[in-house]
């Protein structure tokens, strides 16, 4: 007679933490957007993702978020974001930031001054399950379009 002892089900490995909703926010808004990285960004979006800030002719899903991040990419280099402020709460976070670089492309019909800019942004992000689900932002393009069309030596 053979006995067949059937194995003792393992318990299942619990999931890991989702990550805080600053750290998400940092994620997308000071790293994936900045380097451009559309596999990372939409790796970050939550099924559902609404941006409520977005060009002409999009939606406002994960495209409307990458059509900016291409919209940005095509007219400025050497991109950085310089978080301000942060203020967390719950699922809520609010980033103050300086986004700068070099105008390289061209922007809002203005061609490439190579003019190197800084610009203020207020990005508000809610976060769910780990993955940014909504985001607004507010940026002053017209000072920005009235910097890179400054008179004045360019660098």
């Amino acid at each position: 007679m053979t006995m067949t002892i059937a194995p003792v089900p393992r318990a299942a490995e619990p999931a890991p933490p989702a990550p805080s909703a600053t750290a998400v926010a940092l994620r997308v808004h000071t790293n994936a957007m900045p380097a451009g990285t559309e596999s990372v960004l939409r790796r970050c979006l939550a099924p559902g993702f609404r941006n409520h800030d977005v060009l002409p002719g999009c939606s406002g899903g994960p495209e409307a978020l990458a059509a900016t991040m291409h919209w940005f990419h095509d007219a400025f280099g050497d991109q950085r974001v310089e978080v301000l402020q942060l203020v967390a709460d719950g699922d809520l976070v609010a980033l103050h930031v300086a986004f700068s670089g070099r105008h390289v492309g061209f922007f809002r019909g203005l061609p490439p001054t190579r003019r190197r800019f800084t610009v203020r942004e207020m990005h508000m992000v809610r976060v769910q399950d780990g993955l940014e689900a909504e985001h607004w932002v507010v940026r002053d393009e017209a000072w920005l379009e009235r910097e890179l069309r400054a008179d004045g030596p360019r660098p």
